[in-house]
């Protein structure tokens, strides 16, 4: 789904394991700079791997099956040899390295994540205004970096953060243009006067009435209400439209 943080999927059909997992000339001479049948196996599918997700798997119980397998015949090898890799080890940490150096994958630093989570605040949510797409965003903008991804909960938090940045620096931008009595009239609006159950902004934001005249005098003095607000056209010139559009169906929620 959109927004997820990347993962292998349970299967994958031959076109797709051509697509995202066969092994070009050069990383095959890279592997084979290994020794070893299974560091050459291990070492393969940690390089697929980063590509295909963004980020090196913690296990290789994490990679499919069909995956490992394909990747093994590859190196004409009959079986997957991943359950003997030293996974552990200065092998494992050497094989890390060299494929940062072949794919110029780099491992997040804290500066990498302040920038983007400033970058996303400023730039990513105006057309990405929603946490999925913004996190889709997240992981767009890291792969042009060739940064890999942060923790899955280490992203969203990078990622919530931004949004409500944004949101935030947007609210401040468009009450610059509003002067006090708007503000008062706006603030008005979310009160419930008494002998009420809704506010005022409650009972404008309503679903249409049966057809009818006196249903049709009913929107007329929404419109007319909304309109005495005063509220000018230009505050809302500075809200992208997509941004506009999101925060408009969260006032009907």
């Amino acid at each position: 789904m959109k927004g997820d943080y990347p993962r292998f999927k349970a299967t994958y059909a031959h076109e797709e394991l051509v697509e995202h997992f066969l092994l070009s000339p050069a990383e095959q001479a890279l592997i084979a700079t290994c020794r070893g049948d299974v560091t050459r196996h291990g070492m393969a599918v940690l390089l697929k791997s980063v590509q295909y997700l963004g980020y090196f798997p913690d296990d290789f119980r994490q990679v499919p099956q069909d995956v490992k397998t394909f990747i093994a015949h590859q190196l004409h090898l009959l079986w997957d040899c991943t359950e003997h890799y030293p996974w552990r080890s200065g092998t494992h940490d050497a094989h890390l390295a060299l494929i940062r150096q072949h794919t110029a994958f780099r491992y997040p630093t804290g500066q990498d994540k302040r920038e983007l989570e400033q970058w996303l605040r400023t730039q990513g949510a105006q057309d990405a205004p929603t946490e999925d797409e913004l996190q889709e965003c997240a992981y767009t903008r890291l792969r042009t970096l060739a940064i890999e991804l942060p923790a899955e909960q280490e992203l969203q938090r990078i990622v919530r953060a931004a949004l409500h940045g944004f949101f935030q620096d947007l609210y401040a931008r468009i009450t610059t243009y509003l002067s006090e009595e708007v503000r008062t009239a706006l603030d008005q609006l979310l009160l419930v006067m008494p002998g009420e159950t809704q506010s005022r902004f409650e009972q404008l934001k309503a679903e249409p009435s049966a057809p009818g005249v006196k249903h049709l005098q009913e929107e007329i003095t929404r419109l007319e209400t909304l309109r005495a607000l005063g509220v000018p056209a230009e505050a809302l010139a500075v809200v992208p439209w997509k941004v506009l559009q999101t925060l408009k169906r969260r006032a009907y929620k």
